[in-house]
């Protein structure tokens, strides 16, 4: 069987005239002449090989095989016109896409902040919560635009570029009943020979270092989960002030004889120099200073 060839004027006459009744009508819905809405359908009746209309004194009434086709093609006109808005708004609605990749400790509320922020400039954000050293690939590959992380004091070459983003603080968290029979303050031996809960992989050794203290260590790269060991009394957190995890059932900052004031970490933003999103990229990082500091002022509440 030969294909069936007709085009979208073909389609719009019929469907005008069926909807309208006549062809005087569809002509001055359409702003056409009548004689060339009547050769459209000619043609499009001549391609089916069966007549879509029957004359009725003035009116034009579908025939059986009208009535069945004009339901079909009214569905594809109202497809054609989607498609024809849609093309016309793409130049004005071409999305723009940024991919971060952030440290555990990076603030929550930073992040929602950047969040509402890129809706609101229309700029699709994906976010993935990875170790550096992953994140490094990924800004590498180019599976990532923008990354937050911890300073971990090491060059990062031509292959990166990094700007200072703001500090976190940081205390000592665990469940009251964990260190109840240890004389306060809490020694560094005392810590180290009671479970400490972590966010970071043994694989992301700065980070490791930086922050392992115990020599039993239990992981956790998911903020609830680790909540929930720490409220169990499974051991003992370094974590971010931010996290507020005083707030947590039963838990509470731990006093040492290091002291507990003045304890921070650095963290930084890092990007791939070359990117494609050069632009964007750069519009971003002007940004995220008032966003890092307004979701860290101290009006600001972690959720």
């Amino acid at each position: 069987m030969a294909s069936l060839s007709y085009s979208f004027s073909q389609l719009e006459a019929f469907t005008t005239v069926a909807e309208c009744g006549s062809l005087v009508k569809a002509a001055g819905k359409l702003d056409k002449d009548r004689t060339t809405l009547r050769d459209l359908i000619d043609l499009l009746e001549d391609g089916l090989g069966y007549a879509l209309f029957v004359r009725q004194g003035r009116a034009l009434q579908l025939t059986p095989q009208g009535e069945q086709l004009h339901r079909q093609a009214h569905l594809l006109m109202r497809q054609a016109r989607a498609f024809e808005q849609f093309a016309r708004q793409v130049p004005a609605t071409e999305v723009q896409e940024l991919s971060i990749a952030y440290d555990p400790f990076t603030p929550r509320r930073f992040l929602q902040a950047l969040i509402a922020q890129m809706a609101n400039r229309h700029i699709r954000l994906s976010l993935r919560c990875t170790s550096r050293e992953e994140g490094e690939r990924a800004l590498a590959s180019g599976h990532a635009d923008l990354g937050f992380f911890q300073a971990n004091n090491h060059s990062v070459g031509n292959e990166m570029e990094w700007r200072a983003l703001g500090t976190i603080d940081m205390d000592f968290f665990a469940a009251d009943s964990l260190f109840a029979d240890v004389v306060r303050p809490c020694s560094l031996l005392d810590l180290s020979l009671t479970p400490q809960v972590v966010m970071h992989s043994a694989s992301d050794i700065p980070m490791a270092r930086r922050l392992q203290i115990s020599g039993n260590v239990i992981m956790a790269n998911e903020l609830e989960m680790l909540r929930s060991l720490i409220e169990a009394g499974c051991g003992w957190g370094f974590l971010p002030t931010h996290f507020q995890a005083s707030r947590w059932e039963n838990v509470s900052v731990v006093p040492t004889v290091v002291g507990n004031e003045g304890i921070s970490q650095t963290m930084v933003t890092l990007w791939r120099p070359g990117s494609e999103k050069r632009v964007l990229i750069d519009d971003t990082l002007l940004r995220l200073s008032s966003l890092w500091r307004d979701a860290n002022s101290p009006s600001g509440e972690q959720r």
